[in-house]
């Protein structure tokens, strides 16, 4: 009995498993085509602007001296 037990143990977890692998499959097609969408690329292109945003703001000293070597260099 114990043998039958395993077994059904065993076939309950593989279903469980290929239910959540459909799962990620589906919500990857539908971030896909989420992104895809022109709601999306305009989410991907401010997610852009936000995230160049904040780095400029915290590497502005970096960025300045940067800008400041590179005038000097070539002398633009």
């Amino acid at each position: 009995m114990a043998n039958r037990e395993s077994y059904q143990r065993q076939y309950y977890r593989k279903k469980t498993m290929d239910k959540l692998r459909n799962t990620i499959k589906n919500l990857r097609a539908d971030k896909e085509k989420f992104l895809s969408s022109p709601e999306g690329i305009a989410y991907t292109k401010r997610l852009k602007y936000e995230y160049g945003k904040k780095y400029r703001e915290e590497n502005s000293e970096s960025i300045r001296t940067y800008q400041k070597e590179y005038h000097i260099s070539y002398g633009i």
